[in-house]
């Protein structure tokens, strides 16, 4: 029974040659001019009230027009103000840009946010939009620089609710993905610790990272469980549980063959000893696998 409706719902996906032709149309439709960019930028996202989008002016007697896009609520308000748009228009240096060197200038000597990049395509342009990031466009320039502003309201680390211990720490993961691997970061100080990125879901792309312990960890698990990863097709990924349904063994079990928890000392011992831990944005819960069946019977 499963079978079938998996073959269903694979005859009711489009064409290849549609979502190819589709995304190439959206790749090259960066444009010179910043007001048909914004156009662009505007139909994309459906004229969305929480787009903002600030202009001003740089260059030899302020002569170049550029503008600053980003997402309210998913940005850093504080960094934005601070270390990017009073840097752009307070800068002694912003007489010198002009359409050639504008972008260049503006990131080796201006800007003062570590994580800059630059893009042509609008595909990734869109996604770093949505993840929280700046979008830099100057006029006459076909490029677009992308800034690291990610930030928001997150909720503060606090003890776990589902494993609680008498003796042990006392934080529990989080909801932010950036965070939860920080604070195993915190307890397993080397650089053995590896992390593999990637973005899972064709409509929320919900960022999924894989940690595990170079030279201690099984290399072919680690190439199967990042096999079966980048091979889940799916619209949407709203919890670590969808992860762990795609690439299990056996589903039909009343043992779990995935273990799952929301402490970071537990997965630390676990990677010690040699598992993998997928991490997954927007939830507490991280998976380790492979699962043992005396796992569940251990306490934190």
């Amino acid at each position: 029974m499963p079978s079938f409706f998996k073959n269903q719902k694979s005859k009711n996906k489009l064409p290849p040659q549609v979502d190819q032709t589709s995304s190439e149309q959206t790749a090259s439709s960066l444009k010179n001019l910043l007001s048909e960019n914004l156009t662009l930028i505007k139909e994309k996202t459906g004229n969305s009230s929480d787009i903002v989008i600030r202009h001003f002016k740089i260059g030899v007697n302020n002569s170049l027009a550029a503008a600053i896009v980003y997402i309210e609520g998913i940005v850093d308000n504080q960094a934005i103000q601070d270390y990017l748009l009073q840097s752009l228009m307070k800068d002694n240096q912003k007489n010198e840009l002009n359409d050639k060197n504008a972008l260049e200038l503006i990131s080796e000597d201006i800007v003062t946010i570590g994580n800059v990049s630059f893009g042509d395509n609008w595909n990734d342009l869109l996604s770093s939009l949505m993840s929280g990031d700046s979008l830099l466009i100057v006029d006459g320039i076909n490029r677009v620089l992308s800034v690291s502003t990610q930030g928001g309201e997150k909720r503060a680390i606090s003890e776990s609710t589902t494993q609680m211990v008498v003796r042990g720490p006392k934080g529990a993961f989080t909801e932010s993905i950036g965070t939860n691997l920080a604070m195993v970061r915190r307890i397993i100080k080397t650089p053995d610790l590896w992390l593999e990125s990637m973005k899972i879901g064709r409509v929320t792309k919900t960022d999924v990272t894989l940690m595990y312990i170079h030279g201690i960890a099984n290399d072919k698990v680690v190439k199967e469980i990042r096999k079966r990863l980048k091979s889940i097709d799916i619209d949407s990924i709203l919890e670590s549980g969808y992860v762990e349904q795609l690439i299990e063994d056996q589903t039909v079990t009343p043992f779990p063959t995935i273990y799952n928890t929301e402490r970071p000392d537990v997965v630390a011992g676990n990677l010690l000893e040699g598992r993998i831990a997928i991490f997954v944005d927007g939830t507490p819960f991280v998976l380790i696998a492979p699962a043992l069946f005396i796992q569940f019977f251990q306490s934190a």
